[in-house]
């Protein structure tokens, strides 16, 4: 009978410790090997291969008819941080690429990563692809959120990113300084020129949310924010269950929060993985894209990595798990540590 390479991986948990630790999570490489030690021939290690590579993406979609994959690929640190860097390109084009021959079609970047140069990096990774096969996310910094700012914004990232518009164009955080009414009023005026199709928020709060949207002539699909096992902002300040309960997508970033899920993990994370075989990536992952509304993006130059977190997609906890790890999940925090809700 034959057995999947999950459960191979589970055999060797069980032979080597009674509890799993993050060590124990084999490489891809290794995991790759043993799909090639499968029985079963050719058919079989494709079938399993196919799973992890060029795979189709599950889709989310809103009463309102905008849907979104419910894993992307961020772009932040890619070409640099405040400011550019080509230390990295020929790896981070090459990651690009990667992701998307993998099956990855949704793309965030933003103007203030690398000062424009990680959109550069999208436009010479996807010269030569089908646009109309990809989804391209980016987003306009708080200092410009002014009917002139926006759209000149607007058109440098087009330009950077060497195509003729955005799938959907964000307010990167909440300004304090610039008017929303005319920060929206611009964004609907891209929408209406056809250099968008679609708008919406990030870091924003629940009652700017609301205000967006009622200023807006069109609709706020989403609004993109820190979210996973261990921040939980959203949750606390009534971001969550409004979204969900008014048809806004979540799209939750550092879903593995950089790594740190994956350094100490817990004995409730540790019976989870024996429960679904799965890594703890995978289960942190999974846990955001079951729920209601939520997707998530993550960054990575580095293909096994990608296929590890494809693996975290495309089958659902339970109910009961998905809410005792949001009740037990250990070092819960309420406030973002990259940027609070506005």
């Amino acid at each position: 009978m034959l057995i999947t390479v999950y459960s191979l991986l589970l055999v060797v948990f069980v032979a080597t410790s009674q509890s799993i630790r993050p060590h124990t999570f084999l490489s891809f490489q290794t995991r790759l090997n043993l799909v090639k030690s499968l029985e079963g021939g050719i058919q079989q290690r494709e079938k399993f291969w196919c799973s992890i590579y060029g795979m189709d993406i599950p889709v989310k979609k809103l009463k309102s008819g905008f849907s979104l994959p419910e894993f992307g690929l961020g772009t932040w640190q890619m070409g640099g941080r405040e400011s550019a860097s080509t230390t990295n390109d020929a790896k981070d084009i090459a990651g690009v690429r990667s992701a998307i021959e993998a099956g990855i079609t949704h793309i965030d970047t933003a103007e203030s990563y690398g000062d424009g140069h990680a959109e550069e990096i999208v436009g010479e990774a996807i010269r030569g692809m089908n646009r109309k096969k990809l989804f391209i996310t980016s987003k306009v910094s708080e200092e410009n959120h002014t009917c002139v700012g926006i759209p000149a914004s607007c058109k440098k990232t087009l330009k950077r990113l060497r195509t003729d518009y955005l799938d959907l164009y964000l307010l990167h955080a909440f300004s304090t300084t610039c008017p929303l009414k005319e920060a929206i009023e611009a964004l609907d005026a891209l929408v209406d020129e056809g250099l968008v199709k679609h708008i919406g928020v990030s870091n924003f709060g629940k009652e700017h949310l609301k205000e967006a949207q009622k200023l807006t002539r069109h609709t706020i699909v989403c609004n993109q924010v820190h979210y996973n096992l261990s921040v939980r902002e959203i949750e606390e300040k009534g971001l969550l269950a409004y979204c969900q309960k008014n048809d806004v997508l979540l799209v939750a970033y550092r879903p593995v929060q950089k790594g740190k899920l994956l350094e100490e993990v817990p004995e409730i994370m540790e019976k989870m993985c024996v429960k679904y075989e799965k890594s703890p990536a995978q289960i942190a992952i999974n846990w955001l894209v079951s729920q209601q509304n939520i997707v998530t993006i993550a960054k990575t130059s580095d293909p096994a990595h990608l296929k590890e977190n494809l693996g975290g997609i495309g089958w659902n906890l339970t109910e009961g798990d998905i809410e005792l790890l949001r009740k037990d999940y250990p070092g819960q925090v309420f406030i973002s540590d990259v940027i609070a809700l506005g």
